[in-house]
């Protein structure tokens, strides 16, 4: 049976190899996205138990360790507790460096227990005595981002618009840290302006058998913090899960569209092999041996996939770990994740070929034997006046396959570009509230979380010509038990910004530990007017319900400004401002003074602000990746039956170009057929790409704001796809058929 198998998959050795790449860009995604997510995982990990720290405490709430805002003045009170032996804080975060977008960033105390984990291989270290009296700013630089910047020791190094002295290159070996840079916790608080603000602190115990007993009491005498031990803080970093979230979306899109064209490439291997299962039948095959062949095929298929994917995801997570910005990906590549990919390959195979081989099971020996290949019309399918369409009803089975993995490539590409379109309109809407002309962030950001300016700057801008009024706002995320997801915004409650939020049930904020909550947000998390809320152990009781006709916004919670800069670290500091002009024809001069006068601060109209949010344009490079991976594979499963349609048909082409058809004319036609296979996927992946917005609507709280635009601008780029992928999916299909000599053609068998 073994050799039937293998015979069956290298007869049409073109099939068999776009099937298997299809299935081999799926494992890939799965294995690769799943390498991100373990990457970051163990690259946390390593950086908290590497330290030699017994215990770590964050900020209780914080999405992240990046989002983490800790008083400095904690680390002196920790001290003092019995069984302590050292306590250090550090900071943790993204910033720019050398025109590099995204880059981690370590603060150290230069004395504390903590850095003397980096081994220095080239220069000093980060010596206090010898800072003490250095004229310039110092850093560490990882190993793999020295040789990303080809910087040497003695070297400059721009940081977030400032520049550090390369005073040594270090070594981890945790590629997480050694694409990142070190520096001294008073310079990463300048830096980052947050200060006398740690991301963590790291405590080491004189008895580790009191672990569990310290950090009860720690517990006890710190609220707002949570403590664990430095194993576990890994574990509790939401952006892990959601980075495992995302590897499951996309994962679960590429294997549906993967399925699909396993599923037409078996059927298409039974179909041409009918009157071979009907001999095997006749010489005493049973239904179960014809179905353990038909799905043996299928799972050798998938599993040649799978280990294709295997290896290329573990030379893409190699090489991807050489560089800065994904370095945390060395080493991630685990033998779980690996073998997940390969059991996905296969389980894919295995439902491929369900139906295909239970159809090749229940065929009749007889039947099998007076089967006609499909070259018989009945009269319904020939009295179709379009020759195209009577073909592509001739293998009605094959037709839908593809028309279904078509439909749901272009479903993925509309609903992903819906979702942006969505998205950006109404953040741009919520930046025009109040009428508001110009917004205003910090510019060396890798996230809007991370923008800090100054309330001094703020009130400087305010005395610029031309400027009406000026309102600063704080944005955060706050996660807990209670609420696994909330973003909070922080506004001066007698604003008049304020009056955007419009009150449907209780009161406005008038002053702090107050919050107002949109209507969306209160009906998810079931709270209302007198209710208390808890960010992370602050305690806000609800004074209003709003709503604002923006679905973004009614998710979303509203504090006091004073209250937001304390939750999130940033005292006499705001995320962005929003500006109000006199005269909002004169836009562009304010614009060049305010660049002119603060060049760290970017500035744009609020109907643009959104795409110039780094945020924004990490998740439109994302769904752009997305929208291609879907393309490809799709593109894969038209080219397949395509190629499949011109075999079937060899001879009957051949026919026709000895009755007098040109090359044209075959390679048009071929094309056509592409064509309205793809077109018919346009339709129904906007029909599917459309349900899919009713259902993510039901999901509470977040269903409004994943609300999908079907603009005339998306629904053209959708077909101009459809087109593209018709045209190359039966562009090589349709030349081969051209390019058939008419009398191998009616020879061939």
């Amino acid at each position: 049976m073994l050799n039937l198998m293998m015979r069956s998959l290298f007869r049409r050795k073109v099939r068999t190899l776009l099937t298997a790449i299809g299935i081999t860009i799926g494992v890939t995604a799965i294995v690769a996205l799943g390498a991100m997510a373990e990457g970051l995982r163990t690259g946390y990990m390593a950086m908290f138990s590497g330290s030699g720290a017994d215990l770590v405490l964050m900020q209780r709430g914080a999405y992240d360790v990046t989002l983490s805002a800790i008083d400095e003045k904690t680390i002196e009170q920790i001290a003092a507790e019995p069984n302590v032996s050292a306590v250090t804080g550090m900071l943790v975060a993204n910033t720019t460096a050398s025109n590099l977008p995204h880059f981690y960033l370590f603060g150290y105390d230069p004395a504390s227990f903590a850095i003397k984990r980096f081994k220095i291989v080239e220069g000093a270290g980060l010596d206090a005595v010898h800072r003490a009296a250095a004229a310039n700013r110092e850093v560490l630089l990882g190993k793999t981002a020295s040789e990303q910047f080809k910087a040497t020791v003695g070297g400059v190094l721009r940081l977030g618009g400032s520049a550090f002295r390369v005073a040594g290159i270090f070594e981890t070996g945790n590629g997480f840290e050694d694409g990142g840079v070190v520096v001294s916790i008073s310079d990463a608080q300048k830096l980052l302006q947050k200060s006398r603000q740690v991301s963590a602190i790291q405590v080491k115990l004189q008895d580790t058998q009191q672990v569990d007993q310290v950090r009860a009491r720690l517990e006890r005498a710190f609220p707002r913090l949570i403590v664990s031990q430095s194993s576990q803080v890994a574990n509790q970093q939401q952006i892990i899960d959601v980075l495992r979230g995302v590897a499951l979306g996309i994962s679960l899109l590429a294997i549906i569209i993967g399925g699909v064209v396993m599923t037409n490439t078996a059927m298409m291997g039974v179909f041409e092999r009918v009157h071979e299962i009907g001999t095997l039948r006749a010489l005493g095959w049973s239904r179960r041996r014809v179905l353990l062949m038909v799905l043996g095929e299928s799972m050798l298929l998938g599993a040649a996939g799978g280990a294709m994917g295997c290896l290329i995801s573990a030379v893409l997570v190699g090489v991807a770990g050489q560089s800065i910005t994904t370095s945390y990906l060395r080493g991630s590549l685990t033998l779980p994740l690996l073998a997940q990919g390969m059991l996905t390959a296969i389980i894919l195979g295995t439902v491929g070929g369900i139906y295909p081989a239970g159809w090749a099971a229940h065929l009749l020996p007889i039947e099998a034997m007076r089967y006609e290949g499909g070259v018989s019309l009945n009269s319904r399918i020939t009295n179709i006046r379009f020759e195209v369409l009577r073909t592509l009803l001739r293998r009605r089975t094959r037709t839908i396959l593809a028309v279904i993995g078509v439909s749901m490539s272009l479903a993925a590409v509309a609903a992903l570009g819906g979702l942006m379109e969505a998205a950006i309109t109404e953040f741009n809407e919520r930046f025009s509230a109040g009428n508001m002309d110009l917004v205003v962030r910090q510019q060396d950001v890798t996230d809007m979380a991370f923008s800090t300016i100054d309330e001094r700057v703020g009130r400087q801008m305010a005395a610029l010509p031309g400027v009406q009024s000026i309102a600063g706002s704080i944005t955060g995320i706050q996660t807990s038990q209670e609420i696994p997801y909330l973003i909070v915004m922080g506004y001066a409650p007698h604003e008049s910004l304020m009056l955007h939020f419009r009150i449907v049930e209780g009161r406005g904020l008038s002053g702090n530990r107050e919050m107002i909550i949109g209507r969306l947000a209160a009906d998810a998390i079931k709270v209302h007017v007198g209710s208390v809320v808890r960010l992370g152990e602050v305690a806000f009781r609800v004074v209003g319900l709003f709503e604002t006709g923006m679905s973004w916004e009614e998710s979303i919670g509203v504090i006091a400004l004073r209250d937001a800069q304390a939750l999130y670290g940033k005292p006499h500091q705001v995320t962005f401002y929003s500006i109000k002009l006199t005269d909002p024809q004169q836009a562009d001069r304010v614009i060049q003074s305010i660049h002119a006068q603060f060049p760290d601060l970017l500035v744009a109209r609020s109907s643009e602000f959104t795409e110039s949010l780094p945020d924004f344009q990490s998740m439109s490079g994302m769904m752009l990746a997305v929208s291609l991976l879907a393309i490809v594979v799709g593109g894969i499963g038209l080219l397949n039956t395509m190629i499949m349609t011109v075999f079937e048909r060899t001879r009957e082409i051949g026919t026709l170009r000895a009755l007098g058809w040109r090359r044209r004319k075959v390679l048009i036609n071929v094309i056509k057929e592409s064509l309205v296979i793809s077109l018919a996927g346009a339709v129904i992946g906007l029909l599917l790409a459309a349900a899919f917005s009713l259902l993510l609507q039901q999901i509470p709280m977040f269903g409004s704001i994943l609300a999908i635009t079907f603009s005339p601008g998306l629904l053209l780029r959708t077909v101009i796809v459809a087109v593209c992928l018709g045209v190359v999916g039966g562009l090589y299909p349709a030349w081969r058929a051209s390019n058939l000599s008419p009398v191998e053609a009616l020879r061939y068998e």
